[in-house]
C-alpha cells in the first residue's frame, strides 16, 4: 500500500515547479521499497513458510488463517512504513536524475 501511495503522491507532485526533486526522491524510495518487498516476501515463503494473500480490502489470509484490519490500522501501518523510508532506518540518499524542467 505504501508503494501505491508514493506513486499517487508522485502524480500530485507533477503540478509543482520543483517536481523533479520530488520525483527523484520518490522514485528512489519506490525502487528500494519494491526491492525490499520482494526480498521479504521470498524470505517469508522460503524460510518461514508464511503465505500471505489479500482476500479483499482489509482482509488477508495468512497461512489459511483469516485476519482483518480496520482502515485506521492499515493507514497507520502504511504511515509507519512511509515514514521509515522517508527519514527512518530505511531512509537513504538518492541520486538526482537529469530531467527536463518544464515551466
Amino acid at each position: 500500500m505504501a508503494i501505491t501511495v508514493f506513486k499517487q503522491d508522485k502524480e500530485k507532485f507533477s503540478e509543482y515547479q520543483l517536481r523533479n526533486l520530488y520525483e527523484d526522491m520518490i522514485d528512489s524510495i519506490i525502487e528500494r521499497m519494491q526491492q525490499d518487498y520482494f526480498k521479504i516476501k521470498t524470505e517469508l515463503l522460503t524460510k518461514h513458510h508464511v503465505d500471505i494473500k489479500r482476500i479483499e480490502k482489509g482482509k488477508y489470509e495468512i497461512n489459511k488463517e483469516i485476519m482483518e484490519f480496520s482502515p485506521e490500522e492499515l493507514k497507520k501501518f502504511t504511515e509507519n512504513v512511509m515514514s521509515d523510508y522517508l527519514y527512518g532506518d530505511n531512509a537513504a540518499e538518492f541520486e538526482r536524475k537529469d530531467r527536463i524542467w518544464n515551466d
